[in-house]
């Protein structure tokens, strides 16, 4: 009967958890609250930063205004406005910072409006400034973030006036030429004047 009373007694003890497996499944549930834990974290971070649509938006208006600022000939600053003359001479751009917005407005001749682009919309505030030849765009966005640009002024010559140019020289050159021939045509009928 002893022996019948121990194995009831063992079998009695098996019945629940010890100490050591409810520590180890502590700890398990631990780490998995943490892991939870930081994936929420960076999921909503991720998230936030996706819906912050600022970033993107800053950098196609950076693109555009740079893709405009490289097909430029001249470019220069007027109160709140960037000037660009294209080096086609077939377009004029007005790069407009008007209240909250920035706008590309396209000119086929100096006079002649052919329509805008909305290329930044909700900025808090901007400043546009001039020191020697560089001019320096701040703008703050919609989220507070200070954004910079830097536009070196160019006063260079379009694709038209590069031709015209290149066509005064030539006329110039044609007339020297002729210069020079009636010249030495005067001078050698004297001289052969002078052996008569």
């Amino acid at each position: 009967m002893n022996i019948l009373v121990k194995k009831l007694a063992i079998v009695k003890n098996k019945k629940g958890f010890t100490l050591l497996e409810l520590t180890v499944s502590l700890f398990l549930l631990i780490i998995l609250t943490l892991l939870l834990m930081l994936i929420i974290q960076t999921t909503m971070t991720t998230s936030k930063r996706f819906l912050d649509y600022s970033n993107y938006e800053y950098a196609l208006a950076h693109k555009k205004i740079l893709e405009t600022y490289n097909n430029s000939a001249k470019v220069y600053q007027e109160s709140n406005y960037i000037l660009m003359k294209s080096k086609d001479d077939v377009e004029d751009v007005r790069i407009n910072f008007r209240g909250g917005r920035i706008y590309i407005d396209k000119f086929k001749d100096s006079n002649n409006f052919a329509g805008y682009i909305l290329v930044l919309k909700n900025m808090k505030s901007y400043t546009l400034s001039q020191e020697n030849d560089i001019i320096h765009v701040s703008i703050v966005d919609k989220s507070d973030h200070e954004r910079e640009m830097y536009l070196k002024v160019k006063d260079g010559k379009t694709d038209k006036e590069k031709e015209k140019e290149k066509k005064e020289k030539e006329e110039k050159a044609k007339e020297e030429k002729e210069n020079k021939n009636k010249e030495e045509e005067h001078d050698h009928n004297e001289h052969e004047k002078e052996g008569e």
